[in-house]
């Protein structure tokens, strides 16, 4: 019992110690505790260093009542040499010169040069560009909101010149707002400006506006810039690049030496200004090149809307088919979204184009040029659909061929109005042109062709060259000394045709021709005329064809086939050739320049002035002529030679004249210049003054005719009959000979010979037989 009771004890003795030492210990600790809290609230000892600290510090550059910037650190120490103080959270806010940014610099420690008045800050530092409005309107939004303000800067190494506001770095700085970033190596801030610059080295990434996250914005999507240095001037939505600069988006590649990009009231692209030396490119199917003094792209912020090159402008595309080239003043041309393909291009100024497709150059000189292009699918090639233009001129090269050999095709054409359609292979197919049209064709070292009138429509071959031409209203030819004229032009040149229709009217230097259409064959230098063809010598010079008179040669049919290198030119149809006095008609008139020769076939009519009879006898006053005689042959051919002077018409033949009649089987007609010889005194007889009757003693005039074959002779009521008769228009004689020839006379009665001779006006007969020569004369008994 009592061992238990002293174990109890001596329990309760141990527990008692045990809170007497924790108690003990309790007491110790709370005072220590105490004692160091009393040593924190005691003021740490100040280095000799250092000659002051402050809990906060700020101080602000005003000019007048306005403050520029503040800077704020919520520690500050001054130390005692060299004039430095370091500060800690520090804060630089510029608030602009009318209060309208609200640009802050943040950092956790600066050194303060208090005589240089520069602060430097050595580690990282935040830079938000702002304006003040827009921090009520951010007020519970995100800071990245779409369409904000807020320029991010991250970068280190920070000087801040608090006299000036100027904050430089040397080390790498990048920025981001609201729709694209960037970096580079150097940065400088002037906060009295606001203006932020990147020194060297400057990438930036500017995002369209779809989708809204850029993470998943594709390259294509993305307008990636880089140069040597920038500048961005928030407040006027401005990024400025300085060369050499490179932008590339989608197809497009850009170089230059400067780059102006103007943003969005949403910081969206709107514009880019790319100028010294610039050059656009885009690779694809064709290779594109554009150069200007200034290029210009207007955006939007889902794409690049149009592209204006100003002053000098050079642009180049090339394919495996060839290249097309294009010079002007300013050249704009507006985008198919998506596809990022010109949908409408205008040049304007001194336009030049040139393209060189398929061995086919072409050459367009114009003031104003319009080019529509037909949708593409993305990253195919432009196709042009149609173009036009105000005056302009378009010469081309092609190959060709001249005398059946090649060579070179040159043509040319000009007009008020110009208008193109393109295959989609962005070929020429057809061209047209209206008001004042100039078409001019030479092959090789041949004479130009010159073509005019007011509209114009050429067809184009796939290879290029141009395959038929129709030109309307007004048509005017003219190649060498030869012209015409027609209401419609068509050319085709696989055929080397040209047919021309409507009031046509063709001239050279001999000859005028008209009709109702005509083809020419340039190859074979054949030519056909249609239609009441009528063709009239020109009556400056001698006739080509024929020498019936000085004056010129009217000839006229239905249809016309010449050929101008052999010198023949067939009438038919109711041919009919007339020269001064002297007619010829036929079913066909051949002429030939070369061998001077004339042929007429089918039912000819030849009308011939006779030259003035001296008269056998003294005519009485009842048979001399009061006028010219003229003699009427008609047969089924008629030769003529102009250089022999003669002609000889065959098949059927029938001569008459107001005297007489003959018929054979062919009649060789002689001819001399009128007053040639003693007839042309006479011709003038009974005419006041002596002047020639209707101008026959101009021309030429019948004055020897000799008949074969079956010859009949009619003459006063006398006929005769012979194999052969030889007419003298001198003294109106006539001569049968051959076979048994006979006269009768009006009774019936008969005179044979071996050759007998009478004559026009007289009733004598001379006649040579076996007898000899005797002279019979006929009585005829007047009623």
């Amino acid at each position: 019992m009592r061992t238990t009771e002293a174990a109890r004890y001596a329990r309760w003795s141990a527990g008692i110690a045990v809170l007497l030492v924790v108690l003990v210990a309790c007491v110790y600790g709370a005072r220590d505790w105490q004692s160091r809290q009393a040593r924190k609230k005691v003021p740490a000892a100040v280095p000799s260093s250092v000659e002051q600290r402050s809990a906060g510090f700020s101080f602000s550059k005003v000019v007048g009542d306005r403050t520029e910037f503040t800077v704020r650190a919520s520690r500050a120490t001054e130390f005692v040499e060299g004039g430095r103080s370091l500060l800690e959270d520090v804060w630089i806010t510029a608030y602009g010169g009318a209060g309208e940014r609200f640009d802050n610099l943040h950092t956790r420690t600066c050194d303060y040069l208090t005589a240089l008045e520069s602060i430097s800050c050595a580690g990282d530092v935040q830079i938000d560009l702002d304006r003040s409005s827009d921090q009520h309107t951010r007020a519970g939004q995100a800071a990245q909101a779409s369409g904000s303000r807020l320029v991010q800067v991250a970068t280190s190494h920070v000087s801040f010149d608090h006299k000036t506001g100027l904050a430089t770095t040397d080390r790498p700085a990048s920025f981001r707002f609201s729709q694209g970033e960037g970096q580079g190596v150097g940065f400088r801030y002037e906060a009295q400006q606001g203006e932020m610059q990147l020194l060297s080295a400057v990438e930036l990434a500017l995002h369209g506006a779809d989708p809204a996250d850029h993470v998943s914005q594709t390259a294509e999507q993305v307008l990636n810039l880089s140069g040597s240095s920038m500048t961005f001037d928030r407040d006027r939505r401005l990024i400025h690049l300085l060369g050499p600069v490179h932008a590339h988006q989608a197809n497009f590649d850009l170089v230059c030496g400067k780059l102006e990009v103007e943003l969005d009231e949403h910081m969206y692209v709107h514009r880019l200004i790319a100028t010294e030396q610039p050059e656009l490119k885009s690779d694809g199917p064709s290779h594109t090149s554009l150069k200007a003094e200034t290029i210009t792209a207007l955006a939007s912020p889902t794409r690049i809307e149009a592209i204006i090159a100003e002053g000098k402008v050079h642009a180049i595309a090339r394919n495996p088919n060839g290249d097309d080239q294009l010079e002007a003043d300013r050249v704009e041309t507006k985008l198919y979204p998506v596809s990022n393909q010109p949908r409408l291009l205008v040049a304007t100024g001194k336009v030049i184009g040139h393209s060189n497709r398929a061995g086919v150059v072409r050459n367009l000189e114009t003031s104003i040029l319009h080019l529509d292009f037909a949708r593409s699918q993305k990253g195919g090639e432009a196709r042009v659909k149609h173009a036009q233009t105000p005056a302009g001129t378009v010469e081309s090269w092609d190959s060709g061929t001249l005398s059946g050999k090649p060579a070179q095709e040159r043509t040319r054409l000009t007009a008020q109005h110009l208008e193109a359609d393109f295959t989609g292979q962005n070929d020429l197919r057809e061209l047209r042109g209206s008001e004042g049209v100039q078409f001019e064709r030479q092959i090789g070292e041949a004479a130009p062709q010159t073509t005019s009138s007011r509209q114009m429509v050429a067809q184009f071959a796939p290879d290029g060259g141009w395959s038929i031409v129709d030109q309307t209203v007004d048509v005017r030819l003219h190649q060498d000394n030869e012209s015409a004229q027609a209401d419609h032009a068509h050319f085709e040149r696989t055929s080397d045709t040209t047919l021309l229709e409507g009031s046509v009217v063709l001239t050279d230097a001999s000859s005028r021709t008209t009709a109702r259409s005509a083809v020419f064959h340039q190859s074979t230098n054949e030519f056909h005329a249609f239609g009441r063809v009528a063709t009239v010598e020109s009556s400056s010079g001698g006739s080509q064809w024929v020498n019936f008179a000085p004056g010129p040669g009217r000839v006229s049919g239905e249809r016309l086939d010449a050929n101008s290198a052999t010198g023949r030119a067939v009438y038919s149809g109711n041919a009919r050739l007339w020269q001064g006095d002297a007619i010829v008609e036929g079913e066909t008139i051949e002429l030939n320049r070369q061998t001077h020769t004339l042929m007429a076939t089918g039912q000819v009519h030849a009308v011939f002035p006779q030259a003035p009879a001296t008269g056998h006898a003294q005519p009485s006053p009842r048979t001399l002529p009061s006028k010219l005689e003229f003699w009427h042959a008609q047969g089924n051919r008629l030769i003529y030679q102009s250089d022999e002077n003669r002609g000889r018409m065959e098949e059927k033949v029938r001569a008459s004249s107001g005297e007489g009649s003959m018929t054979a089987d062919a009649m060789d007609f002689f001819f001399a210049p009128a007053g040639n010889s003693a007839t042309a005194d006479a011709s003038t007889t009974g005419k006041p003054g002596g002047g020639p009757p209707n101008g026959a003693a101009t021309g030429q005039q019948l004055v020897r005719a000799s008949a074969f074959g079956s010859v009949n002779v009619e003459q006063q009521g006398r006929h005769g009959k012979a194999n052969r008769a030889d007419y003298t228009a001198q003294d109106g004689r006539f001569v049968l000979s051959g076979g048994t020839p006979t006269v009768y006379d009006a009774s019936g009665n008969a005179t044979q010979g071996r050759q007998l001779t009478f004559f026009f006006g007289d009733d004598s007969i001379n006649i040579e037989s076996a007898e000899g020569l005797r002279t019979l004369t006929l009585h005829q008994v007047e009623k």
